[in-house]
């Protein structure tokens, strides 16, 4: 049999974190927040394949740290002569976010993927909200038996000329959300591209239908230390589970745990086709990670959480 390939499209960036007692956190972030958790916790027979282009100014570095696992595929990494992108996270006392970016790599074009279109997975992330195009898209789907997870992140933030992002609803997310099977948000985003109106369980569960109604099976949304909520078919009936979040006493950085919680729930999800277990997974690693900061504890891979249900 073949190996079970997972390719994962974005974006890596270079992160510079301020946290609200004014302490500074510099290092790298966005998909490598899903290929590190992939790379320590997949199974043997499994191979991870980053698709995404790194500037000139952090390619050596960032692929000496994947070249440390032996399941990571490297070719689908490609230089530009860019800079890469530096994303700046400030956090105030209530640990509102505020974002500024600097620098774009060029958009991952179709040739790029090409290679990748017989993967069990496509995991596309959106983390600067401009990593692949619609029409892009359109021809990975078209040209792919693939399944496709998406997480929205980033997709509905505009940019300022300062680099500062700012929520704004993109024109055609309808279109975007049809190219998936699994969709992610977090509750901020799903109240963004709602218009806003999600005040009851009620409302929650009638946008989520929504979604589910453009061709996704399942809808996850991410709402921090409330859990997170799993909507998803059972032939025409939705139904609706919360996951509540783990108890994490000691977390210091929410960066980055969304994406974790992606990769958690889709590790799981591809061992027991569950997505109420594969929910639950994805919550706790993305506990597991609030309780530090940056991308260094996964390459001490020290990360070693795997129910017995995951293991090899």
């Amino acid at each position: 049999m073949r190996p079970v390939r997972l390719t994962v499209i974005g974006t890596i960036t270079k992160d510079t974190i301020t946290f609200p007692d004014g302490k500074v956190k510099k290092s790298f972030g966005g998909i490598l927040y899903n290929i590190l958790p992939f790379a320590l916790l997949a199974p043997q027979d499994m191979i991870i394949s980053p698709v995404c282009s790194l500037g000139s100014d952090i390619y050596k570095k960032v692929l000496s740290y994947l070249k440390r696992f032996g399941n990571i595929d490297l070719n689908g990494i490609s230089m530009v002569k860019e800079k890469n992108n530096h994303v700046h996270l400030f956090y105030d006392r209530r640990w509102h976010k505020k974002e500024i970016l600097k620098n774009l790599v060029p958009k991952i074009e179709f040739h790029q993927v090409k290679p990748y279109l017989d993967s069990d997975y496509l995991l596309i992330n959106f983390i600067s909200g401009f990593d692949i195009d619609l029409d892009t898209l359109r021809k990975i789907k078209k040209k792919s038996d693939s399944r496709i997870f998406m997480d929205v992140h980033s997709l509905i933030l505009g940019i300022k000329k300062s680099g500062q992002r700012f929520f704004k609803v993109p024109d055609l997310w309808r279109e975007y959300l049809k190219i998936a099977d699994i969709v992610q948000m977090n509750f901020k985003e799903m109240q963004i591209i709602s218009g806003g109106y999600l005040k009851s369980e009620n409302h929650l569960k009638g946008f989520a239908q929504t979604i589910l109604n453009l061709g996704p099976q399942i809808l996850l949304v991410t709402c921090g230390k409330k859990g997170a909520l799993l909507y998803y078919k059972i032939e025409k009936k939705i139904v609706s589970y919360l996951s509540s979040a783990s108890l994490v006493r000691d977390s210091v950085d929410p960066t980055g745990c969304g994406d974790v919680f992606s990769s958690g729930f889709l590790l799981a999800y591809l061992k027991t086709n569950d997505p109420e277990l594969s929910c639950e997974y994805g919550n706790f690693l993305a506990g597991m990670k609030s309780r530090f900061s940056g991308i260094e504890r996964f390459l001490e891979k020290t990360l070693d959480y795997k129910p017995s249900g995951l293991s090899n």
